[in-house]
């Protein structure tokens, strides 16, 4: 059928004519000094959108020609990057003759998705609709949207118009048309509407050949002037009186290369008067721009609207790009109701999990880095960007008894990566073979988006056994933990790059205030407490009602926990400085950056190298005020994302330092680490003291601060490993398995504002500020906690059939 009944929704919601006649006055009665102008909108009315038609097909005007080639090469990788089902909103879509390339690409893939074409002029709607072959289309659905660009905004925030994912487009060169700053902010805009499973697609121009940029605006025939001079004529129009005639003007354009703008003007042949508008012979009259933006240029805008790049689509001379976009804003749940709702993740989740994977690995370092390792005895960064496309399609492919994504190779090279033990890393696991040279990026990432559209396809189609439920769960999880691999492996580079659009942090101001909200860090008497671990499997055929879980998971046990002390909140870099300054120890945490290094040999990651032997920790260390000496705090930085941030101003942030380095300093101050076992009892208890509102200094029962406990009371000497302060024992390693308990630990639980977790703060937190409340849960700052309980099978331990080597690797090391 033909396309010319193709519906048609009118969205306007403001008076765009009168708006556009205010807009007209204003430019030409500016305030002081500020230069003269016109709207650009004038260009496209429907006479103007015509004659600019014409312009497409000028030999002179190689954007047209640079956009068909650039879609005609690219349609099949844009439309797989694009969900089925979803939306595509084309912001200006004047003529149609470029997006049929894309629209007759999804077609030819039978992938369904509804089309809608936003523009000013309804008669070209109609038009251009009609101009589309009769044979019509099965798979895409065409709609017209006849509104502003304001207008479109406001139609994309109600609920019924976003059932669907949505991938807004501008497929020319407009965003040229504003200036650096309104192009960033009018893209942002946009930006801050996407969802997990939204994009944008933008088409940019990035040629900067003054000569051919020049006369692509200034073309030899003077089809563009005639263009420019309908502006005029629209003018009148809009108006209602003929304030300007076309053979009292002159149109000329000038190429400025030092900040890479065409910019055309209209100038007046002799002077012209109108309601109080005064114009001078000679006078320049700005009415269009045309910047054209550099690789540093697009960064620039992308990093200001709050945009990530995720791939980019040019065409053979590389002057034209489309550059398709997530927003930055990363909006993870906190909700247990809303982030695990069910036991297998949802098509939403992985989207979410994908648009944060996306944003770490491809814009937080350049792609030159991919190729170095941060951490030596791992693989370089691009293993990671294989690795889990691939693990989750070796999965899907086992569950489903498929066959695996091409290319299939990438199954021996990506399926596992290198770990060795520290201390002796010729001991290490079974992995995949390093290739000589690795695929090349485009190539991977190609790959990656083919697993996610065969795991979109199959959450779509809903028919999941417990195999490839558990497979999806196993993947899901298995990603979001490689994704903390990946920053971590980040932070030990020196090439890596702030998350986009996240400004970065005032690190001074924030410690100030941190400094202001500190407290005592109170000591709390943890009963004697029965506790949960792990889960019930409700066998292999079962899909469970809440949680898969790993091996080391299960079976579901009970241990009971005897009584201990343990101090409210986390150590923190402060005390640690203050530690290693007592005991002249020279190597540092790996978190921690030397400003001033020394040649002396010193290990660092984890070892320990003293000048001195360790003193006794005195009643003054566990105290919140006590500090290194400034000399000493000058000469270290801590590692982020947002470079080095100087020690002094992270001291109540929780340190990161190996398990080695951690348990030297518990000695120090006549503690240790904590079991698992008890980590869980400290949970259970603070969960409990949150719901009784009893877990508040001062208390009558529990959080002493160190004047009365510590040293003072009597713990003068080193903790014996196997006792707990008081002398009892601690708790075993691995008790037996018990029955159940009648009151079980959550598996999920609501991570509260006190939990700087989902992406919150891309650093860590202060964690002075809760001293006389006993931390639980994900409240320790964003860090994980290490526990003295070494990794071995626990009772009942079974090794799970989808990745038998998952514990069991680490089992046969140790």
């Amino acid at each position: 059928m033909a396309l010319s009944s193709v519906s048609i929704t009118d969205i306007h919601v403001n008076d765009f004519q009168g708006s556009l006649a205010n807009d007209i006055y204003n430019g030409l009665n500016p305030p002081d000094r500020e230069p003269k102008s016109m709207p650009t909108l004038l260009l496209y009315s429907t006479e103007g959108l015509r004659r600019f038609e014409d312009i497409t097909y000028v030999d002179e005007y190689y954007l047209t020609n640079a956009e068909i080639e650039a879609l005609t090469m690219h349609a099949a990788k844009i439309v797989n990057q694009i969900p089925e089902n979803a939306q595509l909103v084309e912001l200006g879509s004047g003529n149609l003759r470029k997006i049929e390339i894309l629209l007759n690409e999804f077609e030819r893939k039978k992938k369904p998705v509804k089309y809608f074409a936003l523009d000013l002029s309804l008669e070209e709607l109609q038009r251009t609709f009609a101009a589309i072959p009769s044979r019509g289309y099965k798979y895409v659905k065409c709609r017209g949207l006849h509104g502003t660009y304001d207008d479109a905004l406001i139609w994309l925030t109600k609920p019924e118009n976003r059932q669907c994912p949505t991938c807004i487009l501008s497929m020319g060169s407009s965003i040229g048309n504003f200036t650096r700053p309104e192009a960033a902010q009018f893209l942002k805009r946009f930006s801050e509407l996407l969802g997990p499973s939204d994009s944008m697609l933008i088409g940019i121009d990035s040629c900067k050949d003054p000569e051919k940029v020049f006369k692509a605006y200034n073309d030899s025939q003077g089809v563009t002037k005639d263009f420019y001079k309908i502006g005029l004529s629209y003018a009148n129009s809009v108006l209602g009186f003929q304030a300007f005639r076309k053979e009292d003007w002159e149109v000329t354009g000038l190429y400025d290369k030092s900040d890479g703008c065409h910019r055309a003007y209209y100038v007046p042949k002799k002077d012209i008067t109108f309601k109080g508008v005064v114009l001078k012979k000679g006078e320049k009259i700005l009415f269009e721009r045309a910047f054209k933006y550099g690789p540093e240029d697009c960064e620039e805008l992308f990093n200001q609207a709050l945009l990530t790049p995720v791939a980019q689509f040019g065409n053979s001379t590389g002057e034209y790009y489309l550059h398709l976009l997530l927003s930055c804003c990363l909006e993870m749940p906190t909700r247990a109701a809303h982030y695990a709702a069910d036991a297998t993740p949802k098509v939403s989740d992985f989207e979410s999990l994908w648009k944060a994977w996306d944003m770490v690995t491809i814009s937080m370092i350049p792609k030159n880095e991919l190729l170095s390792k941060p951490i030596r005895l791992r693989n370089a960064l691009i293993f990671y960007l294989g690795h889990t496309p691939t693990f989750l399609d070796i999965h899907l492919t086992r569950a489903t008894n498929g066959i695996p994504t091409e290319p299939a190779y990438y199954h021996s090279i990506f399926e596992r990566g290198i770990d060795p033990d520290v201390d002796n890393p010729e001991i290490c696991h079974a992995h995949s073979e390093i290739p000589d040279e690795w695929p090349a990026i485009g190539e991977i990432l190609a790959y990656r988006d083919a697993v996610r559209n065969r795991t979109r396809t199959l959450l779509r189609d809903g028919k999941m056994g417990r195999r490839l439920a558990e497979a999806l769960w196993l993947s899901f999880e298995h990603e979001a933990m490689h994704l903390e691999t990946f920053l971590y492996m980040l932070l030990q580079s020196d090439k890596t790059l702030p998350p986009p659009g996240v400004p970065t942090p005032d690190f001074e101001a924030l410690a100030q205030q941190s400094t202001s909200n500190s407290t005592l860090n109170a000591w709390f008497t943890i009963p004697e407490q029965q506790i949960s671990i792990g889960l019930e499997d409700p066998g292999s055929d079962v899909i469970p009602k809440q949680s898969f879980g790993w091996d080391n998971e299960k079976p579901k046990r009970t241990a009971v926990v005897p009584a201990f002390m343990a101090k409210a909140r986390p150590i923190t870099n402060g005390e640690y400085a203050r530690y290693l300054e007592q005991n002249h120890i020279m190597a540092i945490p790996a978190s921690w950056i030397d400003l001033a290094p020394r040649t002396n040999g010193n290990k660092q990651n984890g070892y320990v190298n003293r000048a001195s032997s360790l003193t006794s920790g005195d009643s003054q260390t566990n105290r919140t005020n006590a500090s290194a000496s400034k000399d000493f705090l000058e000469k270290f930085a801590i590692r982020t994302v947002f470079g080095p941030v100087p020690l002094k101003w992270v001291l109540d942030w929780p340190v990161m330092a190996s398990y080695n380095e951690l348990q030297e300093y518990a000695k120090f101050v006549n503690c240790r680490i904590p079991t698992f076992e008890e980590v869980r009892s400290i949970y259970k208890y603070s969960a409990l003291c949150k719901s009784k509102e009893t877990n508040r200094v001062p208390s009558l029962t529990n959080g002493y601060s160190d004047e009365v406990n510590g040293i003072d009371r009597g713990f003068t000497k080193l903790v014996d490993p196997a006792k707990d302060m008081h002398g009892n024992p601690r708790t075993p390693d691995h008790q037996p398995v018990q029955s159940h308990s009648a009151n079980p630990m959550p598996v999920y639980i609501d991570l509260d504002d006190d939990c700087n977790v989902g992406f919150k703060h891309w650093h860590p937190t202060p964690v002075t500020q809760n001293g006389n409340r006993l931390s639980g849960h994900g409240e320790l700052g964003g860090v994980w906690e290490w526990t003295a309980t070494p990794l071995h099978a626990h009772e009942g331990f079974k090794a799970m059939d989808l990745y038998p080597g998952y514990s069991g690797m680490c089992y046969n090391i140790l």
